[in-house]
């Protein structure tokens, strides 16, 4: 347990300046969406709260997260550094499970109080700005909708996170590339299996029961939250064999 907790304490430390940077940047252009319209507002009254900008920092949440993943194997694939990685005095799920821990669970952790002190200090400048102090609208990290944001984040994160180990250059772009791709023929999948399907129909070829279609929405996030939990292991499985792969060459 020590052992892997140095491993978590080592990639934190080789990835803190990223985060450092990545972190005030976007706190940054946060504020100065959110500050804006608060200057040049015309109306006392008009207070604009941090849940302008909410949308914006979770976005920043995600698509700053997936891009820190596509870095947290940089020494991999590094001739200089990579020996480093390759030789330390563990064993490859310990560096793996690091990797993904540091870079999901502790990164949430860290952006998700990022953001609620975020809206602590926006809600306070609007407060004083406006002069109303009784309605402060704090980020609630636990609303249905921020937790569904967190879960993307991990459904998201395990294709990344294999990017990472895959990909010599230009992991994230390679891997949101791949992404879209497979969304792509996803779409022209499911359109000509639409049409097919709606042609069987109105040559009465093919009897369609609406009944089974109800009873199947009433599992249907159940079905899809189990599907995510499936391909999140799948993907991370893939990543795992792919650098205990790289560990053995």
């Amino acid at each position: 347990m020590l052992r892997f907790q140095l491993i978590i304490k080592r990639f934190f430390v080789l990835n803190q300046k990223n985060w450092l940077i990545g972190f005030l940047g976007a706190t940054g252009l946060l504020l100065s969406f959110w500050l804006l319209p608060v200057i040049f507002s015309g109306s006392a009254s008009a207070q604009i709260h941090f849940q302008s900008i909410e949308g914006m920092a979770l976005f920043f949440y995600t698509a700053g997260g997936l891009a820190l993943t596509s870095r947290i194997f940089f020494e991999l694939h590094s001739s200089n550094n990579a020996f480093q990685l390759l030789t330390l005095p563990a064993s490859t799920l310990e560096k793996f499970s690091a990797a993904w821990f540091v870079s999901s669970v502790v990164y949430t952790a860290a952006a998700i109080t990022a953001i609620y002190l975020l809206s602590i200090i926006i809600e306070t400048i609007s407060a004083i700005r406006f002069g109303f102090w009784g309605n402060f609208q704090l980020f609630n990290p636990f609303e249905n909708d921020n937790l569904q944001r967190y879960a993307s984040y991990f459904f998201y994160h395990s294709i990344f996170l294999l990017g990472a180990i895959y990909f010599k250059k230009n992991n994230f772009l390679k891997t949101l590339l791949v992404i879209i791709t497979f969304f792509i023929g996803l779409f022209f999948t499911i359109a000509i299996g639409g049409l097919v399907l709606a042609f069987m129909m109105v040559t009465d070829d093919f009897s369609f029961e609406y009944q089974l279609l109800e009873t199947a929405a009433i599992w249907q996030s159940l079905l899809t939250y189990l599907i995510g939990i499936f391909l999140i292991a799948l993907f991370l499985l893939f990543g795992f064999l792919q650098l205990k792969n790289k560990q053995v060459a």
